[in-house]
Parts: C-alpha cells; sequence; structure tokens
C-alpha cells in the first residue's frame, strides 16, 4: 500500500522545492514581495533606487537567514537530518553566493540616507543577537515572534517609506497591520518547534500554554491585524484583498498542527507574505 507520506508530500521532495527552501531562496522572494507591497499600497514608483532597494533586501534575506539556518542545521543535533545533510552537501556553493550576496549589499546599501542606513543596521544587529550566543534572543520565546516580525517590517515597510518621504500617522496604521500579520505566522512556527524549544529550555506560548490556545491567540491577532488595516485603508480595493488574505490566515491557523511537514512551514505559511503581495497586485 502507498504511504500516506508518498501520497500528499511528494512535492516536499523535488529537487527544486528543496533548493527553494534549503538556499533560503524562498524566504528572501518572501521578503522581496514585502517590500514590493509597500511599493504598490503606497504608489512608489519603480525607480532606480526602488529597485536596487528590492535587491538589497532580497539579498540581504538570503544571507541572514542563510548564516542563522546554517548555525542552527550545521551542528551535532541536526547533522543527520535531511537539511543537514543538504548543507554540508552543498556547502561550497552556499559560501560562495553568502558571500556574493554580502558584497552587493555592502556596495548598494550607499543608495540609502543616514537615518535609513542607521535603522537597518539596528535590524539587522537584532537578526544577528538573535542566534549569537552569548545573547540568543531567540530564547526568550514569549518575545520571539515579535521580535522577528518587528525586523521584518522595519526592512520590508518601514525604510522604504521614509526613504519615500511617506511616513506618517496613516502608515503607522499599516505597519502596525504588517507587524501584527508576520507575528502570526511567527507563532505559527512555534507550534512546529514546541517540542524542540522546550527541550532547550525555550518557553513559548505553543509549549507553555499549548497549541489550541496558541490557535486562539493567533485568531484574535488576525482580527486585530485587520482592524488596523481598516484605519489605514478601508476602501474597496484595499480592503476586498484584505478580508481574502485575513480568511486564508484563519484557515491556515486552523489547519496548522506540530504533525506537518516542515516544508508546509516554509512554504505555506512563509508563502501567505507572497500571496498578500498578489493579491494587493490583482485588486
Amino acid at each position: 500500500m502507498q504511504s500516506s507520506y508518498s501520497k500528499t508530500n511528494w512535492l516536499f521532495d523535488l529537487p527544486l522545492v528543496k533548493t527553494m527552501v534549503y538556499t533560503n531562496a524562498f524566504i528572501a522572494l518572501c521578503a522581496f514581495a514585502q517590500v514590493f507591497l509597500t511599493y504598490r499600497l503606497f504608489h512608489i514608483p519603480l525607480s532606480l533606487d526602488s529597485k536596487i532597494y528590492l535587491i538589497v533586501v532580497l539579498l540581504s534575506t538570503y544571507l541572514q537567514y542563510n548564516v542563522q539556518r546554517g548555525y542552527y542545521f550545521v551542528n551535532q543535533t541536526n547533522l543527520n537530518s535531511d537539511r543537514g545533510q543538504w548543507i554540508l552537501k552543498h556547502k561550497n556553493t552556499l559560501l560562495l553566493s553568502v558571500i556574493i550576496s554580502l558584497v552587493v549589499v555592502l556596495f548598494f546599501i550607499n543608495i540609502l540616507s543616514f537615518v535609513s542606513i542607521a535603522i537597518m543596521s539596528g535590524a539587522e544587529l537584532i537578526s544577528i543577537l538573535y542566534f549569537l550566543p552569548p545573547f540568543n534572543l531567540r530564547r526568550y520565546g514569549y518575545f520571539k515572534p515579535f521580535l522577528i516580525s518587528f525586523v521584518w517590517v522595519i526592512s520590508c515597510g518601514l525604510v522604504p517609506l521614509i526613504e519615500n518621504e511617506l511616513f506618517n500617522t496613516q502608515s503607522i496604521w499599516y505597519l502596525a497591520s504588517q507587524f501584527v500579520f508576520i507575528s502570526v505566522l511567527c507563532m505559527l512556527f512555534d507550534v512546529k518547534e514546541h517540542e524542540s524549544d522546550f527541550l532547550s529550555g525555550v518557553k513559548t506560548y505553543a509549549n507553555q500554554f499549548g497549541v489550541k490556545v496558541t490557535k486562539i491567540i493567533c485568531v484574535c491577532l488576525v482580527l486585530i491585524g485587520f482592524t488596523c488595516f481598516y484605519y489605514f485603508n478601508h476602501t474597496m480595493p484595499y480592503l476586498v484583498p484584505s478580508i481574502i488574505l485575513r480568511s486564508l490566515l484563519l484557515i491556515t491557523v486552523l489547519l496548522t498542527k506540530d504533525s506537518r511537514h516542515e516544508f508546509y512551514y516554509y512554504l505555506v505559511i512563509d508563502g501567505l507574505l507572497i500571496l498578500q503581495a498578489i493579491l494587493f497586485f490583482i485588486f
């Protein structure tokens, strides 16, 4: 009899899919989509500087996640995992791509204003301290989802708005809605990691209050995020995709469980970041 895994998860075994996830190219595309979303909603033209910033965010996200996830997976605990073995097999190619990304980011970062560079540097510092001992900010599990979301909102939302002189009271509602939206995605990731976090001594909502309570918190946050976006802009071209997105997010919350394949989190949950940009582009 064919196993349920081969019936439902064959997609996750495709070489291209594994490459997109294990190289962190997919999450980098998610960051690219989030910046594009900001451009779209605030009618920021795709000038040369705007295009360069898209590249900066794409490559800096690729760089950051490869350093971070490489640090976690290439160790004695995860060495024999599928991801650990994949990283070891392609470590030279990955290292070269990381070095190239760093050079390009450092070359292009000069297009930003001093204020934006300072803000981006602060966000990058938080990202480094998130996994780097002895700081290891991820051990503060209750704040972990919001810390990650904070960095994403700064890079993909705040900096483009500052650079285009669009940071105002109305845009704060947008940033708040994005902060809550990404926080929900991060909390769903805690469901996947609730056992490993518990064994590592990291207290999260999922391993302290249970998956059901975590989902209830997520549902409340979805409603708060929608309210923030409503105050940002409640015209039909903005409201319709927002309702569709939140509906899909609620469905994702309900379907999330710790027994899901890890690619469900990396592709489906993270994929909502890309889907959000697509929805607003269509409408």
